[in-house]
């Protein structure tokens, strides 16, 4: 008897590559949501057998459904699907009744063992057009791996600082030159706030990360990560943490599409400062955008990684192969 799965992730990425497995050697029909509101909607309706759930997705995240669930009146099998790898996420997703958890990317051959304990029947069949219609364009394979590579990141903060980090959802887009102008004005009028940049280069592709750190909490957290204050000028602390933000990114980065980056020392972006990249002035940009927050202290880390059209050329060229 054929199973009724639920695919409630935000990514088409997931999507597709769910798709291609399940529906090319399994006996199952499948379901797909966005975020967690439809996803509810999509299991109240349609009996659903097993879900495979993403944590972090707009309108409501996988901790919300969670939650929910038992409103519905009967539980199917939940699965975890996660970039976010922090030990606390896992754990308080198994108290709320996750039946398992695995970390995104995920292992194809434990997913098979998994769909085997879980009694879903493998069948033969062609495995030509399982994914038809389902064509992902190279900013949504890139905001996949942007997911993974921040969840990863903030594990390793999570780990360092011994506290929860709520995992943020990846921007990524194109965006053009005046754009980010008014993006950068926007971050440098901020005067509640620290704004820190740092170049970085690897494979071809060139970028500069702005990271703009706000909240009272911000010389606790540096401490909580390690970073000592050697005088009354907190900036030393602040640059510290700006460069875990982005050193953590572009490491997981670098695991997930093998290019090795490296990053020079970050500087505090100051009102003297010509920083408007007049080198670049006619390029649109590819960037990422994320904000890390602590659970506890007043602390919020926005990152903004911007990289020049050159550099967009080879994403692209690297998503084509990866996908």
């Amino acid at each position: 008897m054929s199973k009724n799965i639920l695919i409630c992730d935000d990514s088409p990425l997931v999507h597709k590559s769910m798709t291609r497995l399940l529906n090319a050697s399994y006996d199952v029909n499948l379901f797909y949501a966005e975020n967690g509101n439809e996803g509810l909607d999509k299991i109240a309706k349609n009996n659903i057998d097993i879900v495979f759930l993403d944590l972090t997705m707009p309108v409501m995240d996988g901790f919300e459904v969670l939650k929910r669930l038992p409103s519905l009146g009967y539980k199917p099998t939940i699965v975890i699907i996660s970039a976010d790898v922090q030990k606390e996420a896992a754990r308080r997703c198994l108290m709320l009744g996750a039946d398992q958890f695995l970390s995104k990317p995920f292992d194809k051959n434990k997913l098979t063992q998994l769909l085997l304990n879980l009694n879903v029947a493998r069948i033969e069949k062609s495995i030509c057009d399982t994914h038809k219609g389902l064509s992902v364009d190279y900013i949504a394979s890139f905001r996949e791996i942007a997911n993974i590579s921040l969840g990863r990141g903030a594990a390793i903060i999570s780990d360092h600082l011994g506290e929860f980090i709520k995992m943020p959802l990846p921007c990524v887009s194109t965006m053009g030159s005046s754009d980010l102008a008014m993006t950068i004005a926007d971050i440098r009028s901020d005067h509640q706030s620290i704004a820190i940049a740092q170049r970085f280069v690897g494979g071809g592709i060139h970028g500069e990360a702005l990271v703009d750190l706000r909240g009272e909490d911000i010389v606790e957290f540096g401490e909580k990560l390690g970073f000592s204050q050697t005088n009354d000028d907190k900036n030393e602390v602040v640059i510290d943490i700006a460069n875990i933000m982005v050193s953590s990114f572009l490491v997981a980065l670098s695991e997930q599409i093998s290019i090795p980056f490296s990053v020079r020392q970050p500087i505090i972006l100051e009102e003297y400062m010509n920083w408007n990249h007049k080198e670049y002035q006619s390029d649109d940009y590819f960037t990422v955008e994320y904000t890390y927050q602590a659970e506890t202290l007043d602390v919020e880390c926005e990152v903004l990684f911007m990289m020049d059209s050159q550099s967009t050329k080879i994403i692209h060229q690297i998503m084509e192969t990866l996908n």
